[in-house]
């Protein structure tokens, strides 16, 4: 008898917010690449970088509440 295999996704929309204050105008690229290279992931968390003056702050994540799921392979009937 063969092992049947399922696979099972979840997907939602997770929204993480940052706010970055600096001295100098930046780029979409710049501020996209800091808020991700940050290592952030603590409400409130805080990062300066002393040379820059650029400050990264950490606001949260607000959570998806429409999660869609699918799941793949040979499923029998629900009878």
């Amino acid at each position: 008898m063969n092992d049947y295999q399922y696979t099972y996704t979840e997907q939602s929309v997770d929204v993480r917010s940052y706010r970055v204050t600096s001295p100098k105008q930046l780029s979409e690229k710049e501020v996209s690449e800091m808020c991700v290279e940050s290592g952030l992931d603590r409400e409130g968390e805080i990062q300066e970088d002393k040379e820059t003056k650029i400050v990264i702050e950490y606001d949260g994540v607000e959570y998806g509440d429409d999660c869609q799921t699918e799941v793949w392979g040979e499923t029998k009937d629900d009878n």
